[in-house]
Order: structure tokens, then C-alpha cells, then sequence
């Protein structure tokens, strides 16, 4: 597996959701010729090389930051939660890890922990206190018709807070040189042939092709076609040669709800570099 140097760039990393404006990318102007389309074969060969490239990245150190979600109900009245984010690397995988914390508005404790290896299959726990019969030592590990539900009553899914859409089957490059937030990216389209109801079907991204190759944008589709989500960073800047993303924001066009999450930079920690010989086979 390809190693990414994690540092200021790591919060782009994290949630890298959905997760991530019209028809095209952002930045693209209309009096500018469309694309010519790639051919289906092509495309397909390339989107499936882009993310397998995109599978094959892992942090190379520990890091823990803090930070809230702020989610906005249609009727425009919000609500804070605080949040622990953290990425931990093993020999055979590594994780990202969402913690809800203690607050007026409510106990925390609810942990959802991603566990990635490469082109394998995401594995998802999710830890709900509130949850009938839950205990705080056992999380319980969700299958795939259980990982298209909000996290914290957020409009950001599971699903989304591990990139779901890259592991399924069909993957095929829309563009290979499109612009979105001011950046050259890759524009991906991966289509899910069976979604459960109300989830995605369809989800069409753009990837920055600078390195870290960070989600610079998503749109997700549901079954019928209709427009379901938006995902876009915010306040992404390049400082002294690494991406900081201060902000993330998902807006669920169904419901007119929206969720921003926001990293509290000053609070970055950074563990130990990874060591694979010593940790292999530890889980965060």
C-alpha cells in the first residue's frame, strides 16, 4: 500500500464523506466546451485505476483532533454536538474513528469506528449507548443494509464517513481534467446496482489530482435519479505545503437539512508514525 504523510493534510483525509455543483463541477463555466465523452471502456479501466490508487492510500501516524457538527433542521434551528475524530494505523489496516462527546444537549458517547483495508470491504461499529440493549464495551458491527442511516442524527451517514461509494462495483471516469473549488480533479462516477431503499444509487465526486488527492466534491443520487445529497469543503487552503481543511459541509436536498463539520485545528495531536511490525493485528 501507497503511504500518505499525514499532518495538517490529515483532516482532509478523515472525511474525506461522501462524501462530498450542477451538473458539473463547481468552477466550470458554462461558455466552456463540454467534454468530449470517454469511451465506456476506457472510462471504466480508468475510473476503477483511480480508485483502487485512492483505496491504496493510508496515514502514516496517529493523529486525534477535536471539533463539532453543527446540524441545521429545515425550520433553521441548529444544534451543536462536540466531536472527537481520530485515524489510527495497523499493520493490516488502519481506521477512522467519530466519537461523539458530552454536551448540554446530551451524554455523547456514541463511536463509530471505520476500519479500512485497501480494496477489501469497509468494516463498520458503531457503539450507541442509547441504543436498546447496548452495553459500552460491545460495538456492533453493521452490515452493509444498516450503513445508510445518519450518525448523531446528522445529515452525514455512515455510509459516507467511509466512503462507501468506493467499494462498489461498477466505477467509470467522467472526466480526467475537471475543475472543482478552483482545482484540477478527476471526476468519478460509481453507481451501486442495488441500494436499499432511500439510499444511494449513484454518486458522482471529483478528486483532486494533486496530491493527497483529497474529495474536492460529491453529489449523491438516489434510485430514481433525484438528487438526494451535496458534500463540499469548506475553507480548504494550502499552508506551507500541506492542505488544511477547517470545515466540511453535507446538505440534504429531500429533507433541507444541513450539517457542517468543523475541525478545531489548534487541537491536532499527531501520535507515532506507524510501526507495522509492532501493532499487527491491534484494532484502534
Amino acid at each position: 500500500m501507497k503511504r500518505i504523510h499525514i499532518h495538517s493534510g490529515v483532516l482532509y483525509r478523515l472525511l474525506p464523506l461522501l462524501l462530498l455543483s450542477a451538473v458539473a463541477c463547481f468552477g466550470q463555466r458554462n461558455r466552456e466546451p463540454r467534454p468530449v465523452p470517454l469511451d465506456p471502456v476506457v472510462a471504466e479501466q480508468e475510473g476503477r485505476a483511480l480508485v483502487a490508487k485512492l483505496l491504496a492510500q493510508e496515514p502514516d501516524q496517529n493523529v486525534t483532533n477535536t471539533g463539532w457538527v453543527r446540524i441545521r433542521d429545515a425550520a433553521g434551528k441548529e444544534r451543536e454536538i462536540p466531536m472527537r475524530f481520530e485515524i489510527a494505523s495497523a499493520a493490516t489496516h488502519w481506521a477512522s474513528v467519530y466519537e461523539t462527546l458530552p454536551s448540554a444537549g446530551g451524554p455523547g458517547g456514541m463511536r463509530l469506528t471505520v476500519i479500512h483495508s485497501g480494496e477489501q470491504p469497509n468494516r463498520y461499529e458503531l457503539l450507541d449507548p442509547a441504543a436498546a440493549g447496548a452495553t459500552n464495551a460491545v460495538p456492533n458491527q453493521l452490515t452493509r443494509d444498516q450503513i445508510m442511516v445518519p450518525f448523531a442524527g446528522s445529515d452525514f451517514w455512515v455510509a459516507d464517513l467511509g466512503l462507501e461509494f468506493l467499494h462498489w462495483p461498477i466505477q467509470r471516469l467522467l472526466e480526467r481534467n475537471a475543475i472543482s473549488h478552483h482545482k484540477a480533479c478527476r471526476k468519478l462516477e460509481s453507481i451501486n446496482p442495488a441500494p436499499v431503499p432511500g439510499g444511494y444509487a449513484r454518486v458522482v465526486s471529483c478528486f483532486m489530482i494533486e496530491s493527497p488527492h483529497g474529495l474536492l466534491h460529491a453529489d449523491a443520487y438516489d434510485a430514481q435519479g433525484e438528487l438526494l445529497k451535496r458534500f463540499d469543503p469548506k475553507s480548504l487552503e494550502k499552508v506551507q505545503g500541506e492542505y488544511q481543511l477547517e470545515e466540511i459541509e453535507m446538505r440534504n436536498r429531500k429533507t433541507g437539512t444541513q450539517t457542517v463539520i468543523k475541525f478545531n485545528l489548534a487541537d491536532r495531536g499527531a501520535g507515532e508514525p506507524g510501526r507495522p511490525g509492532r501493532r499487527q493485528g491491534t484494532q484502534p
